[in-house]
């Protein structure tokens, strides 16, 4: 069954959706968000946000290697002699 969106205001501890019904007797997820006062909020797809976060913390639980921190990366990539723009300069210039 594909997944509904429902807006409404919330103005009771005792909600009354008839859009559930469907629903009934079957294990589903429910999110609820605040409505965005900023309209660029909408044109977020937290759905597929929260795909992303689920996947993550799967794969996390699968191998859990520590992401290293920016910090982390700019301390192993300090120790690269030379410079790096002239590196991917020359890269670019092998590829004309």
């Amino acid at each position: 069954m594909a997944p509904i969106t429902i807006r409404t205001k919330l103005d009771s501890e005792t909600l009354n959706l008839p859009e559930l019904r469907p629903f009934l007797g079957k294990t589903v997820e429910i999110r609820v968000r605040e409505e965005s006062a900023d309209p660029i909020d909408d044109l977020i797809d937290w759905e597929y946000l929260a795909e992303l976060e689920a996947e993550l913390e799967e794969e996390l639980a699968e191998d859990p290697t520590p992401i290293p921190t920016i910090e982390e990366i700019r301390e192993m990539m300090s120790s690269i002699p030379g410079n790096m723009a002239a590196e991917i300069i020359a890269d670019r210039e092998d590829r004309c």
